[in-house]
């Protein structure tokens, strides 16, 4: 016999299983500062690339000026600047990038804890329908 409650789990698990199953048993084998490291690291990594592009471009339009003046130019001052600029971004970052890790982990969390509920529930209706073909066979 067809059990619609059964059907509807097993789309359900499935659904899940194409849309998030992958990336959520991946990250639901780290624990949870893991997890904000991992996803930290390529905020703060990408961040600073953004950040040395236009610092990069800034250097090379300020060398090829004709007034560039080599000697006068004040390469501390630059570099704590360029220091701060960097040390801001990444301090942002970090704290954006936290925020949303810890938002997606207890994402992850709920919808495990939803398929795991799923998974028991369909063995509640495996045990009750296999339990039920033994008492029809019982009455032999």
């Amino acid at each position: 016999m067809i059990n619609k409650e059964r059907i509807i789990i097993m789309t359900k698990l499935a659904i899940y299983d194409k849309t998030y199953g992958e990336e959520d048993k991946r990250a639901n084998g780290l624990f949870y500062r893991d997890y904000v490291y991992r996803r930290n690291f390529a905020f703060r990594f990408f961040a600073l690339v953004g950040t040395l592009i236009p610092i990069a471009i800034y250097i090379v339009i300020t060398v090829l000026s004709e007034d560039m003046d080599f000697l006068g130019f004040d390469y501390i001052q630059f570099g704590i600047n360029t220091a701060i600029i960097i040390a801001v971004v990444l301090g942002v970052y970090t704290f954006v990038g936290t925020r949303i890790a810890t938002e997606e982990y207890t994402k992850i969390k709920l919808r495990l804890q939803e398929y795991f509920s799923l998974i028991a529930k369909l063995e509640e209706l495996d045990d009750e329908s296999a339990h039920d073909e033994y008492d029809e066979y019982e009455d032999f």
